[in-house]
């Protein structure tokens, strides 16, 4: 019962890291921020203050989130490749920090509207730029943190194939969405094209959903020789 106990843990891990980030995006930023109107966005982050904080706090406990669900997995694939397990848990610490220091990005907005007192030599025009300004370099910084969350699934795609806890497809989709959101990146930077970009994004959201729910609903079978390595 203890891999059945340990991967409904990782499910769950899962399932929280993608509530945080999803509640943070849909019922937050995208409802405050509105690309290429700096006026409408200030106003509305100045009327819903609070909203824009606990959006903030959101994404500070999708990142935690994501680390603990690759410590939580890394307990129960250590015993098929120790060095992947490892891998796979040092890109997701990246990760996971980076994006939490990106957060600073995020958070820069309110030092704006609110730190008057220092920024009193800008217009109210200027202000309203460094407000969007800062909402861009989180965007890009965020996309560099995509860089760490494809390289994490890699190692624990590969695991997956290579035990039999776990169906096997799930880890060819997760190579695939290495594969994928690493192209993602490359279209944010080289070729910016949000409609590709999405696209490539798809494969892993899939992955992700498919694997959360196998882990809640299915868990893993008893441990045993034949059920941590494949062969």
């Amino acid at each position: 019962m203890k891999n059945n106990g340990t991967a409904r843990l990782a499910g769950v891990c899962f399932l929280l890291m993608v509530v945080f980030g999803i509640g943070a995006e849909i019922f937050f930023r995208q409802g405050l921020i509105i690309p290429g109107d700096a006026a409408i966005t200030v106003a509305n982050i100045t009327a819903h203050g609070l909203a824009f904080r606990v959006g903030i706090f959101s994404d500070l406990l999708m990142s935690l989130f994501y680390l603990l669900t690759a410590l939580v997995l890394y307990r129960l694939l250590v015993e098929v490749d120790k060095h992947l397990s490892a891998m796979m848990v040092v890109f997701a610490l990246a990760g996971s920090v980076l994006l939490m220091v990106n957060v600073l990005n995020e958070m820069a907005p309110l030092f704006v509207l609110n730190e008057s007192v220092h920024l009193n030599a800008f217009s109210k025009e200027q202000l309203q730029s460094m407000v969007m300004f800062n909402y861009t370099a989180y965007e890009h910084g965020y996309m560099i943190g995509q860089i760490f969350f494809a390289l994490w699934v890699l190692p624990l795609g590969i695991l997956i194939m290579r035990s039999t806890l776990i169906p096997k497809v799930l880890g060819i989709l997760f190579v695939a969405e290495t594969v994928f959101g690493l192209m993602a990146v490359i279209v944010h930077f080289v070729t910016p094209n949000a409609s590709m970009e999405t696209i490539l994004l798809v494969p892993g959201i899939l992955a992700e959903f498919f694997f959360m729910f196998w882990l809640l609903i299915r868990g893993v079978p008893m441990p045993g020789r034949s059920s941590l390595e494949g062969a």
